[in-house]
């Protein structure tokens, strides 16, 4: 019997694995369809955009972009809801859910393609699966390799900016560790989407050779976490957001507020004014980048979810922390970003292609 679901993804792409990772959640009947030769010609069938992952229905419908696809399931689906019914605690597992996506994946596409054995290990895995068996080209290792080093500039990867990124990540870890040091996943008792956006960008430094060796050292108790998002089942109730704010406040000061909301905001304007490019100081750092028009479309995203949300005890924790302050501004329409999903935006930089 056919499965309900065929899910077109890769080992490799952390948007992939965390849709992945919530289909196995829900308990949904899914046939995985790794990307490959021998698959590209179904994918190209179903996919609007060259990227991964590809969600195929029965009635082959397809949906496209991690979140907006889990987002449409959990409308579906609602037994083992992904989103806490406080409010305030629902939009902080957006926020941290698109930091993941597009903070967190500089650091994950950073560690693969600035390290040499990480370079190789990666280069040669890409390779393998798109292969899946079959004799490889020569030299074939080295072409994967080599492009995908020169896309370091599209997420703000260089020696100047390695500092930052490398200090993100490894601060991120030491404030995840003590979270999952707490309680099994990031708001209580079951997974939230913000555990599956941290987890798939998290699933993949784990699995190269330097930031999985920083993981395993450092943050034993992430390491745990991963391995129960590999196959994730509620354990309890959510948490209250008084139980969980002030583990959460450093959090949103340090790596929210502190750097990837500095980065969306200069991001934002750079696409609403066509620039050719980002800059934005960030910690004493000046971070470089190509302006991504999907991200400033998930800015003003954001920014409208907060709008949703009148909670008194939300808004003095987002003050407080410096989150509400970048995303006060009025919200952008996607005219005016010129965010518009016309083909030409990775959206999802890391997918390996």
């Amino acid at each position: 019997m056919t499965a309900p679901f065929r899910l077109y993804g890769a080992e490799l792409s952390p948007y992939s694995v965390k849709v992945r990772s919530y289909l196995q959640y829900k308990g949904l009947d899914f046939e995985w369809r790794a990307r490959t030769n021998a698959t590209q010609e179904e994918f190209q069938r179903y996919a609007k955009l060259p990227l991964i992952p590809v969600l195929v229905d029965a009635d082959e419908n397809a949906l496209q972009d991690s979140t907006p696809i889990i987002e449409k399931l959990e409308t579906q689906y609602t037994d083992q809801s992904i989103v806490p019914e406080e409010a305030s605690l629902a939009f902080l597992s957006a926020l941290i859910e698109d930091y993941a996506d597009e903070w967190l994946n500089k650091a994950m596409f950073h560690y693969r393609w600035s390290y040499p054995e990480d370079q190789e290990s990666a280069a040669k895995r890409i390779s393998d699966m798109i292969f899946d068996g079959a004799e490889k080209p020569e030299g074939i290792e080295e072409q994967v390799r080599t492009r995908m080093i020169s896309r370091l500039y599209h997420v703000g990867s260089s020696p100047e900016t390695a500092p930052l990124i490398e200090g993100s990540f490894t601060r991120l870890l030491g404030l995840l560790d003590t979270l999952f040091g707490k309680r099994p996943y990031l708001f209580g008792g079951r997974p939230s989407l913000a555990d599956f956006g941290l987890a798939g960008q998290l699933q993949q430094l784990n699995s190269d050779p330097t930031p999985g060796t920083l993981l395993r050292t450092q943050a034993p108790n992430v390491v745990k976490w991963l391995e129960r998002m590999e196959k994730p089942k509620a354990e309890g109730a959510f948490a209250s957001f008084a139980d969980v704010k002030d583990d959460i406040a450093e959090l949103l000061r340090a790596e929210i507020a502190g750097a990837y909301l500095l980065w969306m905001d200069a991001n934002g304007r750079a696409v609403a004014n066509d620039a050719s490019g980002v800059s934005v100081d960030i910690a004493g750092t000046t971070f470089v980048q190509k302006p991504q028009r999907y991200a400033a479309k998930a800015f003003n995203e954001l920014r409208r979810k907060r709008s949703l949300v009148d909670d008194e005890a939300l808004g003095a924790l987002l003050t407080e922390t410096g989150v509400d302050a970048l995303l006060a501004a009025a919200s952008r329409s996607d005219d005016e970003t010129g965010a518009d999903d016309d083909g030409d935006d990775d959206s999802d930089e890391g997918d390996e292609e």
